[in-house]
């Protein structure tokens, strides 16, 4: 494995045990007794015989839990059937009434991945403040006996939850608001994507809200960037809550559709957005335990407004932070030199069909952007790639990680709900075999651009596709049409390990002394993580508190972000269409209790 990226977990041996007689295998009973188990143990009051009941439900060492907010108020991940059993007997959540889904995909089934047998099942459960539902994994260790190999758990409602919502302007939320009140119990800073859907959920658990936006219109973080982009994921794995892409839409929707979409969605939702305002801390009080905010409009207009809770939905990246590397001479050049985030399209580029484009970097960005000045009739068009990038087609893309989302009888709901039950860990182990599935079904598409000089991964050296996406966060590329344009030779790769040692005057000079002729540098060469947006709002001490925002904990759960920070009414709402839409609830949900007195927020 490589060392940028955290372990793997090794997968136990999931076979059927010699002595079980698969046609004998009655699933729902097992996943019943073993449910029936598991809540009995934990109602036990002598500690030391719950802790050995619980424990021998688990396997010993490759078991995993993955809990959102139902045994503690914050998402965790445990290993082994000893921290397990110590988790869950630290709890206090009162988990009772467990009992397995019989019906729909998620009924008990033995099933066959890869080699791998297992019986898996949902079920759903009550504690002592809501409802959730879950996932369980059960591994065959003898014949009378099935250990868990998985848990997952994730509350998704609160008790009185529907008596105490009034949803929509009926609960004082609503556009009139934003004009009305200088006391809220969520602010929540960026209406991007994440900030709507996080938005549309507090609404609907009736807490007082109010969302501002730096921007002149919800979308504008779309409208903003390059003409050309589009969703590098299909529309049915993206969609927002309550209210569903229409299914006439293009399968992976282009700029305006999204920006409009996300205008509309406020609209429609009647959320409470206040735009063109930009939101700054200036003092917390610890006795209310309240923050007070300063809002600045774009027309120089101040007002302060009070928070328990402040939601940071700025954004993973921050486009206002290029990387932007000076190489050697770079004065001397004749050309242009400008970053991604500049870019709007190649067709105001002037004379472009005169100009020869050389993009340093080889990422998704670079991708798209050299695909838009070949549409528009560059003279020459020239990627500069350092290191392997993974490559993968849309349609390889759906066949393998996605299939789920787009499976009859399988709804949306069910999908996330499967689709977050495995810990990153396994997760991360599982996608190496298929990226390598991916890589056999590309296998022209990569020979070809292997062909045409471009470096690139197929899951064969312990990292996987998932690892560049969600732990990387760059070095991937889903084919767009780009790729065609590499083997083609429509689009030229020159690769150098070595990367650029600077300019002359009509180009750029690689490490290893190639000269490329330019008359127009891009610099694809990434942008900052957002966690400086969010220390110039709560400034540096609050950040130190929270430590590496988005990175991974020991667990390879998110930091800070969905859950507690360590910071008093402080939290972070970021990430993927898919992962707002399953994350957005599970947030809003913290956020109640913690305004319902079931929590202090920050536990």
């Amino acid at each position: 494995m490589p060392d940028e990226f955290p372990p793997l977990a090794p997968l136990p041996q999931l076979t059927l045990h010699p002595s079980t007689d698969p046609s004998t295998i009655d699933a729902p009973q097992i996943v019943s007794s073993w449910l029936t188990t598991l809540t009995t143990s934990l109602s036990k009051t002598n500690p030391t015989l719950a802790t050995t009941a619980t424990q021998s439900l688990f396997l010993p060492a490759h078991s995993w839990f993955r809990d959102l907010a139902t045994f503690t108020w914050t998402i965790s991940c445990h290993n082994g059937a000893e921290t397990i059993g110590k988790y869950l007997h630290d709890s206090t959540a009162g988990f009772t009434d467990a009992v397995a889904d019989l019906q729909g995909v998620l009924a008990p089934r033995l099933e066959d991945m890869g080699g791998m047998k297992f019986i898996q099942a949902g079920f759903r459960f009550k504690t002592r403040v809501g409802k959730g539902r879950g996932v369980v994994r059960l591994a065959n260790v003898d014949e009378e006996t099935w250990q868990a190999w998985t848990v997952y758990t994730v509350l998704e409602r609160l008790d009185g939850q529907d008596e105490r919502v009034q949803v929509g302007p009926a609960n004082g939320t609503g556009p009139s608001m934003a004009q009305s009140t200088d006391d809220v119990q969520v602010l929540v800073i960026g209406a991007g994507h994440s900030g709507l859907v996080l938005s549309a959920h507090l609404q609907d658990l009736g807490l007082t809200y109010l969302t501002v936006e730096k921007t002149p219109r919800i979308g504008d973080s779309w409208r903003n960037r390059y003409e050309s982009i589009k969703l590098h994921t299909p529309s049915y794995t993206d969609h927002y809550a309550f209210l569903k892409f229409p299914s006439n839409w293009p399968r992976y929707p282009d700029q305006k559709h999204i920006a409009d979409w996300m205008e509309h969605y406020a609209a429609i939702m009647e959320l409470n957005v206040l735009l063109e305002t930009e939101a700054r801390k200036v003092g917390f009080d610890e006795e209310t335990g309240k923050y007070t905010f300063e809002l600045r409009g774009r027309d120089g207009s101040l007002r302060r407004i009070m928070a328990s809770h402040v939601v940071l939905a700025s954004g993973l990246f921050d486009e206002r932070a290029p990387v932007r590397p000076r190489f050697d001479h770079e004065e001397c050049f004749t050309g242009k030199i400008y970053h991604t985030t500049e870019h709007k399209s190649a067709r105001l580029v002037p004379d472009v069909q005169s100009k020869k484009v050389t993009i340093i970097g080889a990422g998704t960005s670079a991708h798209d952007i050299a695909q838009d000045f070949v549409n528009h009739g560059a003279k020459s068009v020239t990627l500069v790639q350092r290191g392997e990038i993974y490559v993968a087609s849309l349609e390889a893309l759906e066949q393998v990680s996605l299939i789920m989302w787009d499976t009859p009888g399988i709804s949306t709901e069910d999908a996330d709900l499967l689709g977050n039950s495995f810990a990153w860990p396994i997760v991360r182990t599982l996608s190496i075999g298929a990226s390598q599935m991916m890589g056999a079904i590309d296998k022209e598409l990569l020979d070809g651009l292997e062909k045409a000089g471009m470096a690139v991964k197929r899951g064969v050296r312990g990292d996987s596709l998932v690892d560049h996406m969600f732990v990387k966060g760059g070095h991937f590329y889903l084919d767009q049409g780009a790729s065609q344009m590499l083997i083609d030779g429509r689009i030229k790769v020159q690769r150098c390990e070595g990367g650029v040692r600077g300019y002359y005057p009509e180009g750029i000079i690689l490490a290893d002394g190639r000269k490329i002729e330019s008359d127009l540098v891009i610099l694809a060469t990434g942008i900052e993580r957002g966690g400086k947006v969010a220390e110039q709002i709560m400034g540096k001490e609050a950040m130190d508190k929270v430590g590496e925002l988005f990175g991974m904990d020991e667990a390879q759960e998110r930091i800070g972000c969905w859950r507690p920070t360590g910071v008093p009414g402080l939290w972070f709402m970021a990430g993927s269409f898919m992962w707002s839409r399953q994350y957005a609830p599970i947030l809003a949900l913290q956020l109640a209790a913690a305004e319902w007195g079931l929590t202090s927020g920050q536990e």
